[in-house]
């Protein structure tokens, strides 16, 4: 749990406050919703993981209150069922949603975002390493979206999306399929820290 929790932080900082002052970048970090919601999905994780049962309905009890002050308070829903992976991060808040969905290293999530699973559908998305979902972009049913992909603001995809794409639109279509900004900024930041 802290080593994801560590990693979640470090791929915020890299992204949103290298320029800020120390006291952003290692204080006000943890009073922002995003790092609130995420930090209370990984404690879910941990305490849906032990195998005690009277400790595991304890430490269940601060988790479900942590998890409605965020629904209620941020409008960020996260579910322990999600697989996401290390680096996670939630820029903004309000009006976030997100499946049961498997999600790679280092995603970064806008506000507005829903990665949803339609009923019908046999499984829920996956989304690969290194993806942005853009403010508003709703990425739904039983898709695929590759490493290094960004979703437009406000854009819904509802096909599989390959690696290093730029996708935008309702529905999404491919608009540049050279999108190695992202693993490029995460390899050169990563000496900064």
């Amino acid at each position: 749990m802290f080593e994801n929790i560590r990693a979640d932080i470090r791929t915020k900082q890299r992204w949103f406050l290298s320029e800020k002052s120390w006291f952003t970048r290692n204080v006000r970090i943890f009073l922002e919703p995003g790092t609130i919601a995420v930090i209370v999905y990984r404690y879910g994780r941990w305490v849906r993981g032990l195998r005690i049962p009277v400790v595991k309905q304890v430490l269940n009890l601060f988790y479900l209150l942590g998890k409605t002050f965020v629904v209620l308070g941020f409008g960020i829903y996260i579910p322990v069922g999600a697989n996401i992976g290390k680096g996670f991060t939630i820029h903004n808040f309000s009006g976030i949603f997100i499946c049961e969905a498997t999600i790679g290293m280092d995603c970064i999530v806008f506000q507005g975002v829903t990665i949803g699973h339609l009923r019908g559908q046999p499984a829920p998305p996956t989304l690969g390493d290194n993806v942005v979902l853009a403010a508003g972009a709703k990425v739904l049913g039983s898709v695929t979206l590759g490493n290094n992909v960004v979703v437009g603001a406000n854009s819904v995809v509802i096909t599989n999306v390959p690696d290093s794409c730029t996708v935008m639109g309702v529905p999404a279509k491919i608009v540049s399929r050279q999108t190695n900004w992202i693993g490029e900024k995460l390899a050169g930041r990563a000496s900064n820290y």
